[in-house]
């Protein structure tokens, strides 16, 4: 490949995965922690009023250690003295990294087949610089989507999808690179 043929193939690579990923993005909205979570940490803010001597606290109550170890996030009043009082447990927290991971996932799988898609695709066409784009292109999906989601897959999920990457780019370096390389081979014989 000359330099224009490399140069066109690096834009269609960038392109096309920047163009998969604002689509996503486009029509399937990420969820947003302010739609889960009404707190409000601007100037207008309830004041937090020292908590005066008198008040005896001397560690987490009941109620605050269970919020915890429920996943929740416990809320706070002060009463007529000013000391702190356990008012709630709130779970905006859990319900909207339940929600994000759920769209975590889908966003791995969406990228990734649409990215998978691309790869095999480049590996059918003729036109070899415009080919190899879109196959790099599809890997940087796979990368994109490989990250979304790593966080939120565990330990064994992880090893599954890099061992499955691994393999298909070990495919595309055989197919395309090895293979076409022995054909080129071939031909000047």
């Amino acid at each position: 490949m000359d330099l224009r043929q490399i140069a066109v193939a690096a834009a269609v690579a960038i392109l096309s995965a920047v163009f998969v990923i604002l689509l996503i993005d486009l029509v399937y909205k990420e969820p947003q922690w302010n739609d889960y979570c009404k707190e409000d940490f601007g100037p207008r803010a309830k004041p937090i009023p020292v908590e005066p001597p008198e008040c005896a606290t001397y560690g987490i109550s009941q109620e605050h250690q269970k919020c915890l170890e429920e996943g929740g996030v416990p809320k706070f009043e002060y009463d007529a003295v000013g000391c702190i009082v356990f008012e709630k447990c709130d779970f905006c927290n859990k319900d909207y990294d339940a929600v994000r991971k759920v769209y975590t996932r889908n966003v791995f799988i969406i990228a990734g087949v649409i990215g998978v898609i691309a790869i095999f695709s480049g590996t059918l066409w003729k036109i070899e610089f415009l080919a190899s784009g879109l196959m790099f292109g599809g890997i940087i999906l796979l990368f994109y989507a490989t990250m979304r989601y790593f966080h939120d897959a565990d330990k064994f999920l992880r090893v599954i999808i890099i061992f499955a990457e691994l393999l298909l780019v070990l495919w595309i370096g055989y197919k395309k690179l090895y293979k076409s390389e022995e054909k080129k081979k071939q031909k000047k014989k």
